[in-house]
């Protein structure tokens, strides 16, 4: 997702009403859609903000991206006395935090996002016998509608407690994890809808790139050292 902020695109404020939202899409829509010879690129965002904040769960998940990267912004603004200042809990306080976020935020959320991916190839292999036959395709969806429910406890669990500021890019990382997770599930579930390939193959490289950043976020949490921080 680019750097936009959603809200902001569509002029309203974070506690905007779902009709709120609506009306100031639908004013938009008509302003900047391209048949009307309005700017495509514009629309193209105020769409994006529409999908997503037209969705309860996605709002939930932006907005909680949103609190992380003020956060990070926040910390990353602070100059070396300001540090200092604001540094009022020891660096043991400061390591009870991190391991308790990565033992009962960060583990259990990447045990979750493995029981997604790490089925995927086989269901689709299955499923590509005869994509047509009604009991392979009813697994199919049970897989995708299982994933969903995992998908809905990772972004309760992640609510759940703030991410520590040192740590802060793990936290991003962790998020942008399962975003691909879940917009990869709705591909998916839109193949089944209608059988466009593209809708797999698009479903198939979210969650390669969710595999990617696992990967990374592996090799993260390898370096962070508890007592040194």
């Amino acid at each position: 997702m680019k750097n936009k902020n959603y809200y902001e695109e569509l002029g309203i404020n974070k506690k905007a009403s779902k009709s709120e939202i609506k009306s100031a899409y639908r004013l938009l829509a008509k302003k900047y859609h391209p048949d009307k010879g309005g700017d495509k690129d514009k629309f193209l965002e105020i769409q994006s903000a529409w999908e997503t904040l037209n969705d309860p769960l996605k709002r939930e998940i932006y907005d909680s991206k949103l609190s992380l990267i003020d956060q990070s912004q926040d910390y990353a603004n602070l100059n070396w006395e300001d540090n200092i200042q604001k540094n009022k809990y020891n660096s043991s306080s400061k390591d009870k935090d991190i391991e308790y976020w990565i033992k009962n935020i960060y583990e259990p959320i990447n045990r979750f996002i493995n029981q997604i991916i790490k089925p995927l190839n086989k269901e689709i292999k299955e499923l590509s016998a005869d994509p047509y036959d009604d009991v392979l395709m009813e697994k199919f969806c049970k897989y995708i509608s299982t994933s969903r429910k995992k998908i809905e406890k990772v972004s309760k669990l992640y609510k759940s407690y703030a991410v520590p500021k040192s740590i802060s890019n793990l936290g991003l990382d962790l998020y942008h994890c399962f975003s691909h997770v879940q917009d990869a599930i709705e591909e998916l579930d839109r193949y089944t809808q209608g059988y466009v390939d593209d809708y797999l193959f698009d479903g198939k490289e979210m969650m390669k790139e969710a595999k990617r950043i696992q990967t990374k976020m592996s090799s993260t949490r390898k370096r962070i050292s508890l007592s040194s921080l």
